[in-house]
């Protein structure tokens, strides 16, 4: 089984690299932070956002607002009053699983807006 860790080239610099979990030696904690001891080399756990962000970015992820980062394959339907994406084309209630979208990259999910035919309707969250 593969991990994503982070390799550290300098203090500002890293490279998002997959290690097998048989070439582990061991594992431990450094300021908080799990580390990956492999023969040849150390590796820390991904553990900023933006550590995140390059990870997945490699498999469809983006970022739509901060903190949040969504796989684009899996929009549905996009809100653009709420300014928010749901996962499913026609949510049911309010709990359904969404993002918030900021201004900055409203323009990326834009192609997921409502289809015309519902366009008009309001989705009612209150009874649900």
């Amino acid at each position: 089984m593969q991990i994503p860790v982070v390799k550290r080239l300098n203090r500002k610099e890293y490279e998002i690299e997959m290690i097998d979990v048989a070439d582990v030696l061991y594992t431990f904690i450094q300021d908080r932070t799990l580390m990956y001891q492999t023969k040849e080399e150390t590796y820390s756990q991904i553990s900023t956002l933006e550590e995140q962000e390059r990870f997945l970015m490699t498999n469809g992820f983006q970022k739509v607002e901060r903190g949040y980062l969504v796989q684009m394959n899996k929009i549905e339907y996009f809100d653009e009053e709420r300014s928010c994406v749901f996962f499913e084309q026609h949510p049911a209630s309010k709990d359904a699983p969404n993002a918030p979208v900021s201004r900055v990259h409203k323009k990326n999910v834009e192609m997921f807006s409502k289809p015309a035919a519902i366009k008009d309707k309001r989705i009612n969250f209150s009874n649900g």
